[in-house]
């Protein structure tokens, strides 16, 4: 590479400093990302510090969803040990030994997965009760 190649050129492309050169961005346009990303990301705590609700029954549509969601837990470990044990039965020509053990597998492993989705949703409500505020009784206020 000659001295008048452009590749060669230890200060950067087209005469700029290289610390300019980073990203083909300025120094002054990095300072403008960086703020304005700052911004962003204080904006985004903000939104996912308050839930909105879309409609009058947005907690009720979600309890429905989480039963829902449980409710198929449970039949699907049952279908699914039904449909193990119904193959190893009919390769091994056992009729109802497997699928009986299998279905029973399934129902437990359903229940255990309902059980853990229960404990979750009881420690999202206690947390959600322990951070609201206290509110006093109308007894507590009569006796004053």
């Amino acid at each position: 590479m000659s001295a008048k190649d452009p590749k060669s050129n230890a200060g950067g492309a087209a005469g700029k400093p290289q610390s300019e050169e980073v990203g083909g961005l300025g120094a002054e346009e990095r300072a403008q990302i960086r703020s304005r990303s700052s911004e962003i990301g204080q904006y985004l705590d903000k939104a996912r510090g308050t839930k909105q609700v879309s409609g009058p029954n947005g907690s009720r549509q979600s309890a429905l969803g989480q039963g829902f969601k449980m409710a198929i837990d449970l039949v699907a470990g049952v279908a699914v040990g039904f449909g193990i044990g119904w193959a190893l039965d009919r390769a091994f020509n056992t009729r109802p030994i497997f699928m009986v053990i299998f279905i029973i597998l399934g129902f437990v492993a359903g229940m255990m997965s309902l059980i853990k989705s229960a404990l979750r949703m009881q420690a999202q409500v206690e947390q959600m009760q322990r951070s609201a505020p206290s509110v006093r009784d109308d007894d507590e206020e009569a006796s004053r």
